[in-house]
């Protein structure tokens, strides 16, 4: 499910997201996903009170990785991501809460 980027802020602020797994593209200019990410750590103490929260990017490089994992993203999914590999992503996600697609 998507939701516009300041109705997702909201939610972060109000500690309500109704949502399991929140997909952030990391690349978009002017949008501060990776600072999202941190106050949504902040918000959620407890580590299954809040979503996953997974790094959409077509970056392969190392640094983008783990500038995801030390922003404490639980993910990196690659673009272009098919039907398929998305349910395997989500399916993986939430059996394991951890997912980083070799990069």
């Amino acid at each position: 499910m998507r939701s516009d980027h300041g109705e997702f802020k909201r939610g972060v602020s109000q500690s309500c997201i109704p949502y399991r797994v929140v997909f952030m593209d990391v690349c978009t200019p002017g949008v501060e996903n990776y600072q999202i990410a941190l106050r949504i750590h902040e918000k959620f103490t407890k580590r299954h009170q809040r979503p996953l929260l997974v790094a959409l990017t077509g970056n392969t490089d190392k640094s983008t990785k783990e500038k995801c994992m030390s922003f404490g993203l639980d993910g990196v999914l690659l673009k272009l991501v098919s039907l398929d590999n998305m349910r395997n992503v989500l399916s993986d996600l939430l059996e394991h809460r951890v997912l980083y697609e070799a990069m």
